[in-house]
């Protein structure tokens, strides 16, 4: 039976004459790799007509301009039309199954006599309790618009987090946007995946004029994970000191190791393993040991102040890659 989840993107636009490319993320599990793959199209009456598929020949109208790729190793196929025509607009599906009506995407199709490509999908995939970096491209290079995180759904896309300091409830202590580098760039890391992050995201900047072209991202948490779900919750008593472990991959090479303090949607770096202390903690906080070959190293925190209360990362930096996790400091009164 097929199973779990299929993404897509849910809107294309293609230009006259041109051509349009798809894909399709679906969970690579030993029955969807080796089930049919389609693209159909809805019809008034809304029967969805396959155009192709991964176990038939293209329609005769279609044929020579349309394509279907299967990747299963990846858990994703392509599908390419060329030559569009003004009657090839419509809602159309990406699916799988021996029917038509099985698992399914659909998406809306609109071609114009002028448009501008859009960006390909970017697929990331990340492990459960672990952690992905996503870069997001952006046009705006004056650095003065809205950076912005959020997850499609059925009719809009839910805000998970902007750069204004917005983090959604459920994302509190594991996701943050990162500044603009010169270029616009930005990056979102998010860390303590859990199964249900997997799904399509997009992410950009938004000027008072309204949305720049955003980036579409999907993320693919695999269950079968590697990380062990580790310990988040650390307590202490004020004036006492407190000490935790941070954990990275001992075969990774990493440029920096640091721990900051997560804060609405930014994190300050208290320390670094290059000798950096953040001055309003110098002599409260140190790496007291480090264990390259198990791939941990231990934080202290002394002189505990009520206000330490609050999340922290434990951070790697590998490339323009970030490898971070969360814990989260409980301070008691005396």
């Amino acid at each position: 039976p097929v199973s779990s989840s299929l993404y897509g993107s849910r809107f294309l636009t293609g230009r006259l004459g041109g051509s349009i490319t798809h894909r399709c993320f679906y969970t690579p599990t030993p029955a969807n790799k080796h089930e049919r793959k389609y693209w159909c199209k809805m019809a008034a009456s809304g029967v969805c007509y396959t155009i192709i598929s991964s176990s038939s020949h293209a329609l005769s109208e279609y044929r020579g301009r349309v394509a279907l790729g299967d990747a299963p190793q990846d858990g994703t196929f392509t599908v390419t039309m060329a030559g569009l025509r003004s009657s090839d607009a419509g809602t159309y599906r990406c699916g799988i199954g021996s029917t038509n009506d099985g698992l399914y995407v659909s998406l809306n199709l609109t071609v114009l006599p002028d448009a501008t490509m859009a960006r390909p999908t970017q697929l990331i995939r990340g492990e459960l309790h672990g952690s992905v970096t996503v870069l997001c491209p952006s046009g705006d290079t004056q650095g003065d618009k809205k950076r912005f995180w959020c997850k499609v759904g059925r009719s809009s896309c839910a805000l998970i987090a902007s750069s204004d300091g917005y983090v959604d409830r459920r994302h509190q202590g594991r996701i943050l946007i990162t500044p603009q580098e010169s270029s616009g760039a930005f990056r979102v890391l998010i860390n303590a995946l859990k199964k249900e992050d997997s799904g399509l995201y997009l992410c950009g900047t938004q000027g008072l004029r309204g949305q720049d072209s955003p980036q579409e991202v999907v993320l693919q948490v695999a269950t079968a994970s590697t990380i062990p779900r580790r310990p988040k919750f650390f307590s202490g008593t004020v004036g006492g000191s407190l000490s935790f472990q941070c954990h990275h991959d001992p075969k990774g090479t990493y440029e920096k190791k640091y721990v900051c303090r997560w804060e609405g949607g930014s994190c300050p770096v208290l320390l670094d393993d290059e000798g950096f202390v953040l001055e309003s903690y110098k002599g409260r906080i140190q790496i007291s040991s480090s264990d390259p070959e198990r791939g941990t190293y231990a934080v202290v925190l002394r002189q505990l102040r009520e206000e330490d209360a609050g999340w922290y990362w434990c951070g790697a930096s590998s490339g323009h890659a970030e490898l971070t996790a969360p814990l989260k400091l409980l301070i008691h009164k005396g």
